[in-house]
């Protein structure tokens, strides 16, 4: 990312974009990368988690059911399903950067 910097009565002034940087001053680039905690990657990957949780859960509510009352099978087309979601979620969470999923231990609705 790219900062511009530059100085006004004597007060050292940083802006993102150029066209803030009043006409006739002159200014300094700056090169910076943004530093993205690791607590707000897991952070991010928990509610990225949580939210396919609830999905899967949502899936295949009404099949357990069924499988524990009546011993009628989950079809493959959920099951399928489910594993397309657990694939997407995983996929997401690697997408942010993490590839080791210890956190998931520490929680325990996952």
């Amino acid at each position: 990312m790219i900062k511009y910097r530059y100085t006004i009565e004597n007060q050292m002034v940083e802006v993102l974009d150029i066209n803030e940087i009043p006409q006739g001053l002159e200014y300094e680039t700056i090169e910076y990368e943004e530093i993205v905690s690791q607590t707000y990657l897991i952070q991010e990957a928990l509610k990225i988690d949580l939210e396919y949780t609830g999905l899967i859960s949502d899936l295949l509510k009404k099949h357990i059911e069924k499988l524990s009352l009546d011993s009628i099978p989950i079809p493959q087309d959920v099951i399928d399903e489910r594993d397309r979601l657990r694939e997407e979620c995983n996929q997401k969470i690697i997408e942010l950067g993490i590839n080791d999923f210890s956190y998931r231990s520490s929680v325990i609705r996952l």
